[in-house]
């Protein structure tokens, strides 16, 4: 991840589809506080500072090669914690992003963390999530990665609305390049897991890059009926 994340098709495909989500919904982060729960080696969290222009950006994450490489970013303000167990005050976050964690969680702790982002986030806070999609995709990635459940957005959306979030927007991504995926994910399984995080000839690299950055276009507009990805964007009630 560290070394791929900054030139990697998936890694900068997914950033713009986030950042189309995030510039769809709501106006203004500029000065805000930005907590990015599960932030692996700190890449995401300090593109959306960048982004965002936020005042202050947190982030956690339970590896210890993940805190070992904040360092080398240059990261003073993550630290090591679970996202069901946050290690902040209740009510301070203007924004919570949790890319791919959820779906390493057991059911019940899923619902745990969702309650602890509504708990640290300001009222009338933003959330953006994303998690794998549809466990019929279900291929050596996921038991690399130790993948318990993909979910399907009826079932996120379930969740944060059972968790009291608003659901704002509801889309599937990477979905020009499923049908791409499905052979690899089906025919891979059970083949002693690995991870699909790994460099691609650059011609390729700059293909599926491209598809994703068209998808961002597109989601700017509409949501995605499918994908290997899913994601919301949600807002906390004013007040409880």
């Amino acid at each position: 991840m560290f070394q791929l994340e900054d030139r990697l098709w998936w890694y900068s495909g997914m950033r713009s589809i986030a950042g189309a989500l995030l510039e769809s919904g709501p106006r203004g982060f500029d000065g805000s506080t930005h907590l990015d729960v599960g932030c692996g080696t700190g890449y995401s969290m300090l593109w959306l500072r960048r982004k965002l222009k936020t005042k202050l950006s947190f982030g956690v994450d339970l590896s210890p090669i993940a805190a070992e490489l904040w360092k080398v970013r240059g990261i003073d303000t993550a630290t090591r914690a679970s996202a069901d167990a946050l290690p902040f005050m209740t009510g301070k976050i203007d924004l919570l992003t949790c890319f791919d964690v959820l779906y390493q969680l057991e059911d019940d702790r899923v619902l745990e963390a969702l309650s602890e982002f509504k708990r640290v986030l300001k009222p009338s806070g933003w959330m953006l999530i994303r998690e794998p999609a549809y466990d019929w995709l279900r291929g050596a990635h996921d038991e690399a990665v130790g993948t318990r459940h993909r979910f399907t957005r009826v079932e996120l959306i379930s969740k944060l609305s059972s968790a009291g979030f608003a659901v704002h927007r509801a889309t599937y991504a990477n979905a020009l390049l499923l049908w791409l995926a499905l052979p690899h994910r089906w025919l891979s399984l059970g083949r002693n897991g690995h991870s699909d995080v790994r460099p691609v000839p650059e011609i390729l690299n700059r293909t599926f890059r491209f598809a994703l950055n068209l998808e961002s276009r597109i989601v700017r507009r509409m949501n995605l009926p499918l994908g290997l990805s899913v994601m919301l964007l949600a807002q906390c009630p004013a007040s409880d």
